[in-house]
């Protein structure tokens, strides 16, 4: 697995046209400075990695620097657009689609090499007793919950892998093994938070329900295979991939409307998510990895 580093900058000077000269500094919010020998160490407080500065630079020469930010300014505000849309569409029965314009759906790439991606497995608490309360309630729910959480996945550059009747599983494909993380984590709190600030003050007011749901998320290395059946004529593509198991298996182990995700997603992500990440219990035998730490968000 890669590593990250957190960076704070700081300016040096004000030159001429307003041109700003900055240095990076390691974020003092993860790093904890000593001295050892002689050598000035930083310390990270989350993962116990010791390293001095000259070997963090010599390790980030050459590494590219991506870009890959959500397409939302602010998840409360894109929540409160959706919560007017969705309560118009109740009365009007017609669709306003968000002013924010969502990364458009892709597959993912066929062409067999393995790469690092992150997975967000979603799941629709007691849905099979929900459907058969009220089917055609439930229809209509799932309906709204798939395009507007579907809405939210292309917000953060991401596409849905494939939808389970009660959930989907979405995936963020990109090279910034940084942003990825960044991106999956703000997603998964954005699902949550667009479930309970928008669509479910709608299917309240439209008499349906409200929908409560897990979320589990991990990131790690990911291949397609080919699958046929050559007797019958049957071809598929599946995704071969640890981290698509352990997103879903840790979405199983989420309490209602909770986020939770894999630690090889934790070291991965920014100093401010690790803030408000606490460990939790989770089986690891379940994923094939005893041990296997697991973190709620907040």
């Amino acid at each position: 697995m890669p590593q990250r580093a957190d960076f704070v900058m700081e300016a040096v000077d004000v030159g001429e046209e307003g041109r700003i000269t900055t240095k990076m500094l390691p974020d003092p919010r993860r790093y904890e400075i000593t001295e050892k020998d002689g050598e000035v160490l930083y310390i990270d407080k989350y993962l116990g990695h010791a390293f001095s500065l000259d070997a963090m630079v010599a390790g980030f020469a050459g590494v590219p620097i991506y870009a890959l930010s959500p397409r939302i300014d602010s998840t409360l505000e894109y929540t409160q657009s959706r919560h007017d849309a969705l309560n118009s569409e109740i009365g009007s029965g017609e669709y306003t689609p968000p002013a924010e314009s969502p990364n458009l759906h892709r597959e993912l790439d066929t062409s067999g090499e393995e790469r690092l991606i992150g997975f967000v497995s979603v799941d629709i608490c007691g849905a099979t007793a929900m459907r058969r309360r009220n089917a055609a309630a439930f229809d209509r729910a799932y309906e709204l919950f798939t395009r507007e959480l579907g809405t939210v996945v292309g917000q953060f550059n991401g596409s849905i892998l494939k939808t389970k009747g009660d959930g989907f599983i979405a995936f963020i494909d990109h090279p910034s093994f940084t942003r990825v993380s960044d991106n999956v984590v703000d997603m998964g709190l954005s699902l949550l938070a667009v479930l309970h600030r928008s669509l479910n003050p709608a299917l309240e007011k439209a008499g349906i329900e409200p929908l409560s749901i897990r979320v589990g998320a991990d990131f790690g290395e990911a291949k397609i295979k080919t699958i046929s059946v050559p007797a019958t004529g049957f071809v598929c593509q599946e995704v071969v991939s640890d981290a698509l198991n352990r997103a879903v298996k840790i979405e199983e182990a989420c309490q209602p409307n909770e986020l939770l995700i894999g630690r090889c997603l934790y070291q991965l992500i920014h100093v401010g998510w690790l803030e408000r990440a606490t460990e939790v219990k989770f089986d690891g035998a379940q994923v094939g990895m005893p041990g296997y730490q697991t973190y709620r968000i907040v």
